[in-house]
């Protein structure tokens, strides 16, 4: 099913957070940025309608939106993790973790990384990978100041030069509407999830921001990448 050998795929998860506490510091901290939350706030209401809770004033609603959402939007988020995974010729995993409270210390790292990745003719995987890992590093790259490296797509990539392996695709077979969270796909092809700990995606905002857990996150960021792991050699060993 996947034709590209195992030792030549980096494995990579990222774990984002809003660019402040809340929306009240975002005013205070980055008034421009804070703005444009404003102004599209009422796209984060569509898209996400079970947030606009009926009674809620517009303030405490722009604050819970912002603390559950922002994450999720390169130009309102920031990354705080990258973990990422090699698998050896004798089958051992290698893996490295980039984290820090200061944005740049992660993507100056992991440029150098992927770069080098590209030059190896490396195939990057994730879940969700091309919808969200990788425009949400070119973006905050682009935001730093960092030319994004070339194994990252660009808006003028061919489809069949896009060197990314992503496992909801994968999983999805085709269909955009059906379901496929990673927490899903490992139930039922019985691997041990990643998810059952006391962090989880939903949380990772508050525990960073409120608990300072930089350093729980991180662990939940490399078993993701664990766990990518497993999915893929799965697939890769399915009966013909």
């Amino acid at each position: 099913m996947i034709n590209i050998p195992i030792t030549k795929i980096l494995f990579l998860d990222i774990e984002t957070v809003g660019c402040c506490p809340d929306f009240d510091s975002c005013e205070t901290l980055n008034e421009g940025v804070a703005k444009q939350f404003k102004k599209y706030f009422d796209w984060f209401l569509k898209r996400f309608p079970e947030d606009d809770v009926v009674g809620v004033n517009k303030t405490d609603l722009y604050n819970s939106v912002f603390q559950k959402r922002s994450a999720l939007v390169p130009e309102f988020a920031k990354i705080i993790c990258v973990s990422v995974a090699f698998v050896l010729d004798n089958g051992d995993i290698k893996k490295q973790s980039f984290s820090s409270n200061t944005e740049l210390e992660i993507l100056e790292p992991l440029k150098m990384l992927l770069d080098k990745c590209g030059k190896l003719d490396f195939y990057l995987c994730g879940h969700n990978l091309k919808n969200f890992d990788i425009p949400m590093i070119a973006k905050r790259m682009i935001i730093k100041g960092l030319n994004p490296p070339s194994i990252l797509p660009a808006y003028n990539t061919k489809p069949w030069e896009i060197k990314a392996i992503d496992t909801k695709e994968i999983w999805q077979y085709g269909s955009y509407t059906s379901i496929g969270s990673l927490d899903l796909l490992c139930s039922v092809m019985d691997i041990e999830s990643s998810k059952d700990g006391e962090i989880t995606g939903e949380n990772v905002h508050q525990e960073y921001w409120q608990n300072q857990k930089l350093a729980e996150i991180t662990q939940y960021c490399e078993k993701d990448v664990e766990v990518l792991i497993d999915v893929i050699k799965k697939l890769k060993n399915l009966k013909k």
